[in-house]
């Protein structure tokens, strides 16, 4: 199917690539891209979707990663990538980025108390979990460093979740804008400051 939706929202270049295609057919698109480091079929699929993604919207750019296992660009812009199920998604700014996608499940809501401080576990949906680490996980790849405690490090107020918003986070001692939608029954947050 490829990309979705490619749109600039924020001074962000924002786009997501729906994987329907065989993995033949993503090897022939991305022939120039290496991908025998990966073993599993889907790893291969998301790595090539988010290579066709960036050549897409910036055509002679490349990949490289820090020493966290952040991505950055050789052009000096900011880039994050985020996949789930089919979905793929990345982000490239001028400014720091961190882009989190995730299908709604019982999955974050199962693993909850890893991630959502214990007075706020009470009455959590798959709906609110699932957006909550959505929001967790983009300022961890907002940061680019490791090293983050998700429930001491990154406070998310009480919110009621909506098909589309902003959340005021505060990371350490910094406030950020979160930016989320529900796509495709998945949360997309990102972060761009």
């Amino acid at each position: 199917m490829g990309i979705v939706k490619n749109y600039t929202e924020n001074n962000c270049q924002i786009a997501i690539w729906d994987i329907t295609e065989e993995l033949t057919d993503l090897l022939k698109l991305g022939a120039n891209f290496d991908t025998s480091k990966f073993e599993t079929e889907k790893r291969k699929k998301e790595f090539l979707a988010s290579r066709l993604l960036l050549q897409e919207i910036c055509s002679n750019e490349t990949i490289t990663y820090n020493e966290f296992g952040a991505p950055t660009l050789n052009n000096g812009k900011f880039i994050s990538i985020s996949h789930s199920k089919e979905l793929v998604a990345i982000i490239i700014s001028e400014q720091q980025v961190g882009i989190d996608i995730e299908q709604i499940s019982e999955k974050p809501l199962r693993l909850s108390s890893k991630f959502v401080a214990e007075k706020n576990l009470n009455n959590l949906t798959k709906e609110k979990a699932t957006l909550i680490w959505c929001l967790k996980e983009a300022v961890f790849k907002w940061h680019q460093k490791g090293k983050v405690d998700f429930i001491k490090d990154i406070i998310i107020p009480e919110f009621s979740e909506k098909d589309k918003g902003q959340i005021k986070a505060h990371f350490k001692s910094q406030e950020l804008i979160l930016n989320y939608q529900k796509t495709n029954n998945h949360y997309l947050v990102y972060v761009c400051n």
